[in-house]
């Protein structure tokens, strides 16, 4: 008699039900007991498309590598890619139109000026230079009470609102009559824009993890170029098309224009915005789908919000850390490093006798380099070569921006050669957004202060742009600016050289975490890691 297992004899306890007529009687009764056993267990599965011979499969692996490189990894559960999704399609969708927005806004004055408003309102001297300093103001007075104020009050109830109130400000600027009218105007529009910026890159950063962060951030960074191109292309069709209509001028449609771009995208805010992880109740994710945001950060190793509040005592804290001295003065460098104070090609194609067609299209180029550099540099910081590393990035795109402030600095060098340093000299455009989606390895313990010191840099960067144009990019050293590219250069370097500190105070820092990570009895055991494992459940 053949050997019974433990296991058959469990199937065949269970198959004891089944009547004897039901079975093969040619058959022993523990053969035909293994055979439906073997028939009930073993599933055949297909193989997936990637993982089929020949060309449509080595195509299938193929496009998976090159998601993997600019997207998310395909081999992410389905629950989670579905949860990304929607992230994006929310979160992400509505903040590059809001920052869209928010640049349009901002650039449309200039594009106003040039169109009619100057003699409209009987503008001289630099009173468009004032204009600009009232609604850096109000940008810069905004900043720091947002972020606190939005760790109390939903950013899906406080952004929109400021938005809904720019929309409005800016309809009220196409019926001004006068200049101190316009100056009281810019300062609120620029009241509430503050606020928009730091906030929105403070929610992104607070859902995404450190291998999604960098394309996302710097593809909301792109909007703001897209934005002033698109501007120049809005006022000339208003004044074209709409100049005169309705008793209003062109550059009063283009205020008109775009309030009604604006408005929408402050409402879609209301419900598209999801607030963040720890207090969201954006419709679009159900209950599993908010604890899985939560616990997938803390995998991370990211504090979630509320572990650190704010007190009485709390700026002195942040001022006890070295992220609060580097990091603000960090982003000027950086954007004292990168060479648009000026329209420099314009200007010296200008000086070159250029069409004024070419000038005005030619430099459209470096915009485009731009645009791409920012997005690409997210994804390979992203990517499995680099696994969410921000500093090699940023010394990269900053290198090449280097070479070309070098040459234009020299200046008499061969004209190809000029051309070319014109255009890379925008390859330090990727690198603040890839900077601030630095911002959360570099402060994971401490949600609020992480907010506090994205306003703090951006405050410290608008600030100390003023006085550095005024001081080495004078319009009277066009179209050379000798001393800007020098600036510039030296600059460039001290971005190179600060982001190689931050990466060592970083490392300091996540050894001091891991150390204390550690269990007293665990003393002989290896670094507990504390970011994300390779392979995480999916419970939602």
């Amino acid at each position: 008699m053949p050997e019974i297992t433990p296991k058959t004899r469990e199937v065949g306890m269970l198959d004891s039900s089944i009547s004897q007529e039901s079975k093969d009687p040619t058959k022993p009764e523990v053969a035909q007991v293994a055979d439906e056993e073997f028939i009930d267990t073993q599933v055949v599965e297909s193989p997936k498309p990637w993982e089929k011979p020949g060309a449509r499969g080595a195509t299938h692996r193929f496009l998976r590598s090159v998601q993997r490189y600019i997207w998310d990894d395909p081999d992410k559960p389905k629950e989670e890619k579905l949860f990304l999704f929607k992230l994006d399609f929310f979160l992400l969708t509505y903040s590059c139109l809001a920052y869209f927005c928010k640049s349009l806004d901002q650039a449309n004055i200039n594009n106003a000026y040039v169109s009619g408003m100057k003699e409209a309102l009987h503008m001289n001297g630099s009173q468009l230079t004032y204009m600009s300093n009232v609604f850096t103001a109000g940008y810069v007075v905004s900043e720091l009470p947002a972020v606190i104020l939005v760790t109390r009050i939903r950013p899906s109830v406080l952004i929109p609102t400021l938005e809904v109130l720019w929309s409005i400000f800016t309809f009220c600027s196409a019926a001004v009559t006068s200049v101190p009218q316009l100056y009281a105007l810019r300062f609120l529009v620029g009241l509430c824009e503050g606020a928009f910026f730091p906030v929105i890159i403070y929610v992104i950063g607070s859902w995404y993890t450190k291998k999604e962060r960098a394309k996302r951030t710097t593809l909301f960074y792109s909007t703001a170029m897209l934005a002033s191109m698109f501007s120049g292309y809005l006022q000339a069709a208003a004044y074209k098309n709409l100049n005169g209509k309705l008793g209003h001028a062109g550059w009063q449609w283009l205020y008109i224009i775009c309030g009604i771009i604006s408005l929408p995208v402050g409402i879609m805010g209301y419900f598209f915005n999801p607030d963040f992880p720890e207090n969201t109740r954006a419709f679009y994710l159900n209950k599993g789908e908010r604890e899985f945001a939560r616990q997938r950060l803390l995998q991370d190793g990211y504090k979630a919000l509320g572990t650190s509040a704010w007190d009485r005592k709390k700026l002195f804290r942040i001022m006890a850390q070295w992220q609060f001295w580097v990091l603000p003065m960090g982003y000027f460098w950086i954007q004292a490093a990168f060479p648009i104070q000026q329209p420099a090609l314009a200007l010296w194609l200008k000086s070159e006798h250029f069409s004024v067609s070419r000038i005005n299209v030619l430099p459209t180029g470096q915009a485009a380099i731009g645009a791409f550099v920012q997005v690409a540099a997210g994804m390979l910081s992203d990517s499995p070569l680099l696994q969410g590393k921000r500093w090699q990035t940023i010394v990269v795109m900053q290198v090449g921006t280097l070479f070309s402030t070098i040459c234009l600095a020299i200046w008499n060098v061969p004209r190809n050669l000029k051309w070319a340093a014109f255009y890379l000299s925008y390859t330090a455009a990727g690198v603040p957004g890839i900077w601030y989606a630095w911002y959360p390895d570099l402060v994971p313990h401490d949600h609020e202060m992480r907010g506090f010191l994205i306003a703090a840099s951006n405050m410290c960067g608008y600030i100390n742009s003023i006085w550095y144009s005024d001081a080495v990019w004078r319009t009277s050293e066009a179209p050379r600016f000798r001393p800007g590219w020098i600036a510039a250069t030296v600059f460039g370097v001290v971005v190179i050289l600060n982001s190689l500190l931050i990466r060592s105070l970083a490392l300091q820092d996540n050894r001091k975490r891991d150390l204390g990570n550690r269990s007293p009895d665990d003393t002989e055991s290896s670094v507990v890691a504390v970011h994300e494992p390779e392979k995480r459940e999916v419970t939602l």
